[in-house]
């Protein structure tokens, strides 16, 4: 197949090289002309905890940018940055490609939705990633990545894509209840990133502490909370799924984490603060997503220059 990934980023990379080496097709793109430049000169660098290192040459452009061919077009960039990186390519995509969110965090959809008139695709992944610099890439610990219709149908391109993905070498369900999951992916990150990033704590350490566990727990009970007053069906237990994730990638810094260390803009709006707020409007009191989303909001003002 052949795919177009937006956002050059951990993610990015790691998808965009590992579909690579399965023979598929891959262009990567990104807004910052730096970080082009530098996988331009020396590909992506990607290594496996068990320190193997691959490097593969990956095309990669300056975006926005039309990408005529691309049969899917995989959105990895932060979700707040979404909704600029959306209108940038309102009118860019063939109607023909179909577009995914790989993305953290509530509301990417439908802001894919209402930018472009694409086939839009919803997608989830636990797979571990930490970036080392432009265009590298540590694979910190193996998950599972679930796609969907987002309206609950079949799609043949779904199929297709599971296929692609698990040639190289992830772990892949297609869900008729993306709803669901996103919103136990995004109920897990709260209670893991916000923690992880004021703790300064890789997420094993997170999951051997009892005092960690009960703020998480009490973060996932409200947004448990928020998700059934919105009608919406979990995919499994967020408790369960917390717990599993952090052991299976001890070694991961959250993306929060790396960002808070870099000073730059993290994804809490898109997590607590979207529980926060979707509780407030559905009568939901959530404390503990309120005062964790208002110190990491702190943080991030006070690293600005």
């Amino acid at each position: 197949m052949h795919f177009g990934i937006v956002g050059a980023g951990a993610i990015g990379c790691l998808f965009g090289a590992s579909l690579s080496l399965a023979g598929h097709d891959v262009t990567l793109i990104h807004r910052d002309l730096s970080i082009v430049r530098a996988i331009q000169k020396n590909g992506v660098s990607l290594r496996e905890t068990d320190t193997t290192v691959t490097g593969i040459r990956v095309p990669v452009r300056k975006g926005p940018t039309t990408l005529p061919g691309a049969e899917v077009l995989i959105i990895a960039v932060k979700a707040y940055d979404t909704k600029a990186m959306a209108a940038s390519y309102r009118g860019l995509v063939p109607l023909e490609t179909t577009v995914l969110s790989l993305q953290n965090g509530l509301g990417n959809i439908e802001t894919l939705q209402s930018a472009l008139k694409n086939e839009v695709l919803a997608g989830s992944t636990t797979e571990g990633a930490f970036s080392l610099g432009p265009g590298s890439v540590l694979h910190t610990g193996r998950g599972l990545t679930v796609i969907g219709d987002p309206r609950g149908t079949k799609s043949d391109t779904c199929s297709r894509i599971k296929i692609a993905f698990e040639e190289a070498g992830f772990r892949t369900k297609i869900s008729s209840n993306m709803a669901g999951v996103l919103w136990t992916k995004a109920i897990v990150n709260s209670a893991i990133n916000p923690l992880s990033g004021l703790t300064r704590l890789p997420n094993g350490a997170l999951a051997k502490s009892s005092e960690i566990r009960k703020i998480g727990f009490q973060v996932m009970r409200e947004g448990m909370s928020v998700s059934h007053a919105e009608r919406v069906t979990l995919a499994g237990d967020p408790r369960k799924l917390w717990r599993r994730i952090l052991l299976s990638t001890k070694a991961n810094k959250s993306s929060m984490l790396q960002d808070i260390e870099r000073g730059k803009m993290t994804e809490i709006r898109q997590l607590n603060g979207a529980i926060l707020s979707r509780g407030n409007a559905r009568g939901v009191e959530t404390p503990t997503n309120r005062i964790l989303t208002r110190i990491v909001l702190g943080i991030e003002e006070s690293s600005k220059p």
